[in-house]
């Protein structure tokens, strides 16, 4: 393959010309890279393109390969893209990336290290330099270069320059050796004579950073931001990576198109990650154009096979073929987009752990025929089979034992089939269900009508012993009604119905669950996992109170919730409750600080500020303050070396606070006892069972007093006829009586003890109170006196520039040169009182006027 040669292209803008690294179009693209010993870099020779990932780890450089000693030149590559991640971890002997990587100019990051990282410099012993020349952008994850005890020229490097969305995206730099041990940048340019001003952002002393800057940097419109404008105006694309304008741009950011830079295909083929083709482009390679995804590929997925079609065109046809046997979430991807399943579907989860549920959905959703049979077996993970949410057929090809097509045994969570108002048609074959503890019977014989054959469901296939005998079905399930009473940033508190007499006997308490819902499209089984590892959070509580308060929620936070009653089983009385999928939002809060501050300054008079926003904005961002003030540094401060390697001066917080996940938080995986609150709840409230007992019996007592049974049930005992009764006398009016005031005394016991079931249901309401931020005073200048007298806050007066909530740069001008300045950015959220964030600060210098000489090349 020819050496790839750097041509260049100039834009004539306003200002300085924009120099522009552009390549030739040949392009041999390979997979990802495993490199792990010296021999490995030939994998790494004819690629220019990597799709995938390339790690290098635990490489010895002072070793020889087998045939014999190797140079610094035969590492070297012509890798320009890596469309996933880059990793460098523990290499011995390596010095410089620029041996291997010279003319790497993007990291695109579509599949990143942990589901994080896009470039990783990791515990290097011997790196002195990165020396990544030509890098132009990791356009999408988190760059870390940590640990690595001789590593220099990473201070001068201009990492927010390099990143692809600088608000979603951080870097860390730490734990390297201290910039006041390495050289400043500044020494010959040798290579890049394109480059005739020097810079102070170097890869190393011969290599100054590649940063190419729009036409038009300064009287551009707001809208433009930090990518500049052209000499009309008109704001550059950030997706061009090399020039202002997207088409005929030489490098892309995420995909190149036939008309310029797009950020994703539509309506045409997506080839090697990082272009789009048309159907007959694609032909014309002799690739194979997938319909779904809309991929040029080499060859079919593992689980689509090959046909010709009438015209003579390979396409790729999803071949779901066989018995799969589905124990964990690996075994799912053999019938990723299987529409019919030619064959049998055996569901058994093993790892009770495996947050398996979501997976299930997503891979089995386009699935709307079996043509064998569905077997669900010895999986307590399932609370329902609603993740095959568009099955219309189980055909019954082949059965179990050559008679069920359906068969479900031995899953303990199990308490819902099909998806509400969704019937799933059974051509042949019968159902067999056992050892459902938790599936009502009654929902199983609904199945019914189902079964094409037209035989009835026998208790011998389907028994109402082993099914549900562990939950209350039928007449006994009742409905909640809960509402929302009061809300604040964190805490919602949540109100019932009065619960009835009969429903009061039996009542322990309340379960309420909960969960982030960002669409109003939730369902009560929608990810439930049998023993908890999902994405619903529970609170139990043992109280008869019809109030609970969920609290520590997130602010300026949808989340969907529904309510069970917590009963015990009475062998005369049984009842359990359930609500419907309620809906609430939690208010917004003071968000908290910006995360980051990144200042840096090419000019005596000027610094420019970027900030990433905050973790928890906890509502919307309305506009940020930023204000500066000249600050006097002591010697001590001066040794600290603030620009002595860079000029940008950057707060990195290496104690950052980690957010708590409340999905990850508390009790781990291993604490079995987090995911029976239930049965937990139940074993406690035993003991007051016998409290129970004694006061039925005493309300009972109590009732006897005041009605007469006899009268009200009709009930007499009367002897064995020997001859026809006597006509019955007519009542008498003592007898009439009698009867209206047994009933006016059994509905005025009806009415006390319905009071007194509301009064126990509405105890200790101060219990449930949600505080509220106290409210603006209408005298901004109100004494701290008044303010307590009238429970209001006086509004904070906002100092410093204030900027709307979408943009995370400014430019501080007018500045002395060599100056320090303390910089504050602060973040206020719309409609809360004194809604601004803590402030977040950070010391920035101008540049000197001999720096600034130095970069105009004067």
């Amino acid at each position: 393959m020819g050496h790839l040669v750097p041509l260049l292209i100039v834009f004539i803008g306003f200002g300085a010309p924009w120099p522009v690294l552009a390549r030739s179009d040949s392009v041999t693209a390979c997979g990802s890279l495993e490199i792990n010993e010296i021999a490995d870099f030939r994998k790494l020779q004819n690629c220019t393109h990597v799709v995938g990932h390339v790690r290098l780890a635990y490489v010895d450089l002072t070793a020889a390969d087998g045939a014999g000693n190797y140079s610094l030149e035969s590492l070297a590559s012509n890798v320009s893209e890596i469309s996933d991640y880059l990793m460098v971890y523990r290499c011995t002997g390596l010095l410089t990336l620029q041996s291997i990587f010279p003319r790497l100019r993007i990291i695109r990051g579509q599949v990143q290290l942990f589901d994080k990282y896009a470039l990783v410099v990791y515990e290097n012993r011997n790196l002195k330099e990165l020396g990544l020349v030509e890098l132009l952008r990791v356009q999408k994850g988190f760059i870390r270069i940590e640990s690595n005890p001789l590593l220099c020229f990473v201070g001068t490097i201009d990492w927010l320059y390099l990143l692809g969305n600088a608000t979603q995206q951080q870097y860390s730099v730490k734990h390297n050796r201290p910039h006041s041990q390495c050289p400043l940048c500044g020494g010959p340019l040798a290579g890049f004579e394109y480059l005739k001003n020097g810079s102070e952002h170097c890869w190393n002393l011969n290599s100054p950073q590649l940063r190419p800057q729009p036409p038009r940097s300064k009287d551009c419109p707001v809208a433009c931001g930090l990518s500049g404008c052209d000499v009309a105006g008109k704001c550059c694309d950030h997706n061009c990576i090399t020039g202002c304008y997207s088409k005929n741009c030489a490098l892309c950011a995420n995909y190149q198109g036939k008309l310029g830079c797009v950020n994703q295909c539509i309506a045409t083929y997506e080839i090697d990650r990082r272009k789009c083709i048309s159907n007959r482009e694609c032909r014309d390679m002799g690739r194979i154009p997938l319909a779904r995804g809309y991929q040029c590929v080499e060859k079919c997925p593992g689980n689509q096979k090959e046909v010709v079609d009438d015209k003579g065109f390979i396409q790729c046809q999803v071949e779901c073929k066989g018995d799969f046997h589905v124990k964990t979430a690996a075994d799912l991807e053999v019938l990723q987009d299987c529409i019919t399943i030619n064959g049998s579907l055996i569901i058994e989860l093993t790892n009770i752990k495996e947050k398996i549920v979501e997976a299930l959905e997503n891979t089995l959703v386009s699935v709307k025929e079996i043509t064998g049979y569905l077997k669900v077996i010895h999986s307590a993970q399932l609370v329902s089979l609603t993740f095959l949410q568009n099955l219309d057929s189980i055909r019954g090809e082949k059965l179990v034992e050559n008679k069920y097509a359906l068969f479900v045994v031995n899953n303990y969570h199990l308490e819902h089939i099909w998806p509400p108002n969704h019937q799933v048609i059974i051509q042949h074959g019968m159902l067999f269900f056992h050892l459902n503890p938790r599936l009502c019977y009654d929902k199983i014989r609904q199945l019914q009508s189902s079964l094409k054959s037209g035989e009835n469901i026998s208790v011998a296939d389907v028994s109402p012993n082993s099914n549900g005998e562990r939950v209350i079905c039928g007449d006994g399930v009742r409905s909640l009604r809960p509402t929302v009473e009061d809300s604040n940033s964190t805490a919602v508190r949540i109100i019932l119905t009065y619960m009835d007499w009969e429903g009061m006997e039996t009542l322990l308490g309340y379960s309420f669950y909960y969960k982030e819902a960002p669409q109003q499209n939730v369902t009560m089984y929608d990810g439930r996992h049998g023993c908890g590892h999902d994405n619903w959070l529970m609170d139990v509580t043992p109280s008869k109170s019809r109030r609970h308060v969920i609290s520590g929620l997130k602010p300026y936070t949808q989340y969907a919730y529904f309510v069970k009653t917590l009963t015990r089983t009475d062998y005369h009385m049984q009842m359990d409750a359930y609500s419907k999928i309620g809906y609430f939002q939690t208010l917004p809060d003071r968000p908290s600080p910006v995360v980051r501050i990144h200042g840096s300054s090419e000019s005596s008079s000027q610094i420019v500020l970027h900030w990433w926003p905050p973790i928890r904005p906890n509502g919307v961002i309305k506009s940020y303050f930023v204000t500066y003030e000249k600050q006097n540094v002591t010697k001590e401060m001066k040794d600290k070396n603030y620009l002595s390697a860079a000029s940008s001066i950057i707060k990195d917080l290496d104690c950052e606070c980690v957010d708590v996940l409340p999905y990850y938080s508390g009790p781990q995986p291993d604490d079995e006892d987090y995911y029976n609150k239930d049965q937990i709840t139940y074993e406690d409230a035993l003991p007051n069972l016998i409290y129970v007992s004694k006061h039925h019996d005493y309300r009972r007592k109590e009732f006897e007093k005041v009605v007469d049974f006899e009268h009200l049930l009709s009930i007499k005992k009367k002897p064995e006829p020997t001859t026809p009764a006597p006509p019955t006398p007519a009542p008498t009016n003592d007898t009439l009586a009698k009867e209206k005031k047994a009933a006016e005394n059994y509905e005025r016991y009806r009415i006390n003890s319905e009071k007194r079931q509301r009064d126990m249901q509405d105890v200790d309401q101060e219990k449930y109170k949600i505080r509220h931020p106290m409210t603006k005073c209408s005298n901004p200048h109100a004494t701290v006196v008044q303010q307590v007298e009238d429970k209001c806050v006086v509004e904070e007066k906002m100092t410093g520039t204030q900027l709307p909530g979408n943009q995370h740069y400014y430019n501080l001008s007018h500045l002395e040169p060599d100056t320090f300045y303390r910089v504050t950015v602060r973040a206020c959220v719309e409609g809360v009182v004194n809604g601004c964030s803590t402030p977040a600060d950070t010391l920035l210098k101008t540049a000197s006027l001999r720096m600034e000489r130095f970069i105009q090349g004067v």
